[in-house]
């Protein structure tokens, strides 16, 4: 006797379904298109349908066609077709125990084995696995991807029409298409019509309905349009890999049918997307400007939105998680905040005047004294004497030195650390050196973000993710990430911190990210020679039931991809943020504080946000510099004074269209707010895993994909060495 064989395991493989934040918007399937869903989730038009396609007498007579098997013997004596005749139990047999071997034995055994079938299934379980099996064509595996990619909709929402040009691709897959023309379309106008006749026949559709749709095939959806695509594929990516690092292997993501909740907002990725791509268009910058755009919500520590590259498809390089470029005067945050926690308060004054040398003890001492470096201030060198709200306000460097190293730098390395800034992109900026205050550490924009998350949270450390939680496809929950929370720095600390942050928004640096009737806290940041600009910030948690914070970092640089075919090969390399688009050059409080205001005001439209706690003053407040009674505060949007050869652009001079003869000198740079020459680079990445949090792979030349890091024989000497805000 013929034993039944084991289901092919090919035919029971479901996709992956990946979803949205709101648990129901589908942002894409993984692996193999197939849903399963039973009978009852099918609508009765496809059963009928399918039936009068394919096997009108199915629930009444025999699991075999004697006729249907004896045409095949003769065929296949006669070197004919094998095919045709079939019931629906020999079909759905033949799919899911056999092969589609056209030969003699396989179809008796499909005879035996079907008659094995019918005894220990009913129809109805036979039905509902064929349907679930069978292959429609354009990648549908099964009667639900089949609905979701010909006409967008699910199996139990199928109409009759719709049903009928489905059950007429089971025996053409992919061919009947109501789109199509010539003999095509004649053949699937003519195979429609004959299944709605079919159902008219077994009595399952009145003639008069059938009439009504006759000779009108409905026409399939169209692709939906591929600008979103790339976007999404970027979202796809992360999933994977998050996915990876929780231990879920790629066979089970292909073929478990897994359904993976994420944190991801499609709301706040497609205005991530647009208004990165608006910025850039509107003045004007090169196609190899990388932007890395990232927001978490403080509350939550779920990554809602983050914009790594226009096209994943074009260019797959994710700028948001696997780029990295030095954070600059971002890091002063972190200096401020051990500082207090060393008990130095924030109406601490110190000297801001430029340039100075400063030694490791944060004391300014003569010129070329060993062991000390000199450093001046990106925003022109004041001569004043400031308490650390001001110094933040204007970033000065002069003053954070320092106090970076009379915090000690260690104590700044822990607080870092602490707040969730990644420890080997931590000590890649050399701690102990004057620099490392300055931000000469290279990271993602994620970490960046994961790190301010902490600032905003009033010192609560909670782990950035973006799973929620993935369900096999029975619904039983199979993993969630470990989500770690701890109080590393003491609200009232952080609060001292914020207000400092508040004061770069309302005067300072930053004021271009100030959102009108929301409060922000935040911190520009841009390396020597303006090779990356940065903004990150946020706002007090919204009112109401379900509040939320989000925390939002933009960084930017400019990075040549390498050339790998062709005669004009080359390697990756790094451009300067300056003369590009309609800026003479760009800082932090300018494109990536533009591109954070425009895309938070989005973020944050028909929301009210609370208030920042006020300042707790904590630690003593020294006087390591007595401030002058006349000195003055200069403005801190200074506007450039030109040449007659120039002429002003955004925030520096340009030469003239018809320049001046007699005067041929440059145009003398107004000084803006962030980071003096001290490194090769900022700069995208390493081999670091994209999801890795604590990523630590070494690296090579910073600024492009694949290379985490500062190449540190160049980034600069030893001792405390300048790096502009």
């Amino acid at each position: 006797m013929t034993p039944v064989p084991k289901v092919n395991a090919s035919t029971r493989t479901q996709g992956s379904t990946i979803y949205y934040a709101d648990g129901k918007t589908v942002l894409g399937v993984m692996g193999t298109s197939r849903r399963i869903v039973p009978l009852s989730k099918m609508s009765p038009n496809v059963r009928n349908a399918v039936l009068a396609a394919e096997d009108r007498k199915f629930y009444h007579e025999a699991a075999i066609s004697p006729t249907g098997i004896a045409r095949a013997v003769v065929n296949n004596l006669s070197g004919g077709d094998t095919q045709g005749g079939s019931t629906i139990t020999q079909q759905y047999v033949k799919n899911a125990y056999l092969n589609q071997e056209r030969t003699f034995t396989r179809k008796f055994k499909e005879l035996f084995v079907s008659i094995k079938i019918s005894k220990s299934h009913s129809k109805d379980q036979i039905l509902e696995d064929y349907l679930n099996t069978i292959w429609f064509g354009r990648g549908a595996n099964g009667i639900q991807a089949a609905a979701k990619i010909y006409y967008n909709t699910d199996a139990d929402k199928l109409t009759v029409p719709q049903a009928a040009v489905l059950a007429a691709n089971v025996k053409w897959p992919g061919h009947y298409d109501p789109s199509s023309t010539g003999q095509r379309l004649q053949d699937t106008v003519a195979r429609y019509n004959w299944v709605l006749q079919g159902e008219v026949t077994m009595g399952t559709l009145p003639q008069a309905e059938a009439d009504k749709y006759k000779n009108h095939p409905p026409k399939f959806v169209k692709q939906k349009s591929t600008k979103t695509s790339g976007q999404k594929d970027y979202l796809l990516e992360r999933v994977r890999q998050a996915l990876t690092s929780l231990g879920v292997d790629e066979a089970k993501l292909e073929t478990g049918g897994l359904k993976v909740y994420t944190s991801w907002d499609p709301k706040l990725q497609a205005k991530a997307a647009a208004t990165v791509q608006a910025k850039l268009r509107a003045h004007n910058m090169p196609n190899d400007t990388r932007v890395g755009l990232v927001t978490i919500d403080a509350k939550t520590g779920e990554i809602k939105a983050a914009y790594g590259g226009k096209d994943f498809t074009k260019r797959a390089v994710d700028d948001a998680y696997f780029s990295t470029a030095q954070i600059g005067s971002s890091f002063k945050p972190f200096v401020l905040a051990a500082a207090i926690k060393e008990g130095i308060g924030l109406k601490t004054t110190m000297n801001a005047a430029a340039p100075a040398w400063i030694n490791t003890e944060g004391d300014r001492v003569a010129p070329h004294t060993v062991g000390a470096a000199p450093f001046s201030n990106d925003e022109g060198n004041t001569d004043k004497v400031v308490n650390l709200i001001d110094a933040t306000a204007e970033s000065y460097n002069t003053v954070y030195v320092p106090l970076g190293f009379k915090a000690k730098w260690q104590n700044v390395l822990q607080v870092a650390e602490d707040a969730g800034l990644p420890k080997t992109a931590l000590q890649r900026g050399h701690p102990g050196e004057g620099g490392f205050f300055l931000g000469q550490s290279d990271m993602r924009p994620l970490d960046l973000a994961g790190g301010y998350v902490t600032l905003a949270n009033d010192g609560k450390f909670i782990t950035p993710h973006s799973i929620i939680r993935v369900e096999d496809q029975h619904g039983k929950v199979i993993k969630k990430p470990t989500l770690e929370r701890r109080q590393v720095l003491e609200a009232p600390l952080v609060h001292d911190v914020q207000y400092a942050m508040q004061a770069v928004v309302k005067r300072g640096t930053g004021v271009r990210a100030q959102l009108g009737d929301h409060q922000v806290a935040g911190k520009t940041g841009t390396t020597n020679g303006n090779k990356s600009a940065w903004f990150s910030g946020f706002t007090p948690p919204t009112t109401g039931s379900d509040p939320v914070q989000y925390v939002t970092t933009v960084g930017m640089w400019i990075y040549h991809d390498p050339i790998t075919k062709g005669k004009h090969k080359r390697a990756g390399s790094y451009g300067l943020l300056q003369h590009v688009g309609d800026y003479g050059h760009i800082n932090g409080g300018d494109l990536p504080a533009q591109i954070w205001h425009d895309y938070m005001s989005q973020a944050l439209e028909g929301k009210t946000t609370g208030s920042f706690d006020p300042p707790a003053y904590v630690g003593e407040n020294k006087a390591y510099a007595t401030p002058s009674p006349t000195m003055t505060t200069p403005s801190s949007t200074p506007t450039p004074t030109c040449r007659p050869d120039q002429e002003p652009a955004v925030d520096d001079c340009k030469p003239r269209k018809t320049p001046n003869p007699n005067d041929t000198k440059h145009c003398d740079r107004v000084p803006t707010p962030d980071c003096p020459d001290h490194s090769k680079s900022p700069g995208p990445g390493t081999t670091c895993k994209p999801w890795d949090m604590t990523c630590t792979s070494p690296s090579t030349e910073p600024g492009g994909p694949g290379n985490h890091g500062n190449n540190a024989q160049d980034v600069q000497g030893r001792a405390a060495r300048p790096l502009k805000d």
